[in-house]
């Protein structure tokens, strides 16, 4: 980056690498916490809630400016600590950057807020509420850094992000939608997002990692449960766990709810499945996977990418 004569740098900073001091010794101008949920608690990461907080904090003790989500209960906890010069951005709290008239649709999310001295009008291309957040993010440090508001919106408006809230295009016009989205809160964020808009019914094929915190697993099944019309549960990177039992332990939290699904461990007939009962009123999310074109499964790596997958069933299911 010396050698590109790179200016700025925008790079995610991970609780891992905190918590190991990975970063040690770095000095960050501007820190942004968006929010914390339940992700990463296991033997191999982090024992509790509790460290998994106090590991991403680290970070505001290496910042000369942060922001903080004030709508999250830990971005609170943020602002109180006062590691360094603080401000917030939320949309149903007092924050210092507020969305206002929020409109979400299935392809976009549009919302007033102040940029410089003007209530301007703000669209950016990736549909959902967790879109706005992002966007005041992103509007906060891109304010902080001097850049016009004329190139905030441009930029927010064109902008895509491979495996979220990504529509496959195929020769059958269904909808299809890829996202990264394997924690309780991201995927009732997800399916919340496209239930709002959706005619038809919302079909959720998703499954949860192995070697990974498996008390979120009944959580999740529970959630899409509760939101989508029907669930398919699958397997997502089993690593080295049975995916089988995988499956079961989303199926446990399935069952608490009335949500109609079935389990299909294998994630290419998981899809199929989905695709074979869909029509162009539905929604089908393909959960977990976003942007990974691999599925690992007992310390080996297998191409799994699932913009190929679909295009190829729908071409062979036209044949």
């Amino acid at each position: 980056m010396v050698e590109e004569k790179v200016d700025v740098v925008i790079m995610e900073v991970s609780s891992q690498s905190l918590k190991l001091d990975r970063v040690y010794g770095s000095d960050f101008d501007i820190g942004v916490f968006t929010n914390l949920s339940e992700d990463h608690i296991s033997p191999k990461e982090h024992p509790d809630m509790e460290d998994y907080f106090l590991s991403k904090l680290k970070l505001f003790d290496m910042c000369k400016y942060g922001f903080a989500n004030t709508d999250d209960l830990h971005g609170c906890k943020v602002v109180k600590a006062k590691k360094c010069e603080m401000k917030t951005y939320g949309i149903d709290n007092g924050a210092d950057l507020l969305a206002k008239d929020i409109t979400i649709t299935n392809s976009y999310a549009d919302f007033k807020v102040k940029l410089g001295e003007r209530n301007e009008r703000v669209k950016v291309g990736i549909p959902g509420r967790f879109s706005v957040y992002n966007s005041l993010a992103a509007i906060s440090v891109a304010l902080k850094l001097n850049v016009s508001p004329e190139a905030i919106k441009s930029a927010l408006e064109e902008i895509r992000v491979p495996g979220r809230s990504e529509l496959v295009d195929n020769k059958k016009d269904l909808n299809i939608m890829i996202d990264y989205a394997h924690s309780p809160e991201s995927l009732e964020n997800i399916l919340s997002a496209v239930k709002e808009y959706t005619p038809g019914r919302v079909i959720s094929v998703f499954g949860c990692g192995g070697d990974r915190d498996s008390g979120k697993r009944p959580i999740m099944g529970e959630i899409s449960g509760r939101i989508a019309d029907y669930t398919i549960i699958t397997s997502d990177n089993p690593r080295t766990e049975d995916p089988e039992k995988i499956v079961r332990q989303i199926e446990e939290g399935m069952k608490k709810t009335t949500g109609k699904y079935e389990c299909i461990v294998d994630r290419r007939k998981a899809i199929k499945k989905a695709i074979s009962i869909a029509n162009k009123r539905d929604i089908i999310v393909l959960a977990g996977k976003g942007h990974e074109p691999y599925q690992e499964i007992n310390h080996e790596t297998f191409p799994f990418d699932e913009r190929v997958i679909v295009r190829e069933i729908i071409e062979e299911m036209g044949k």
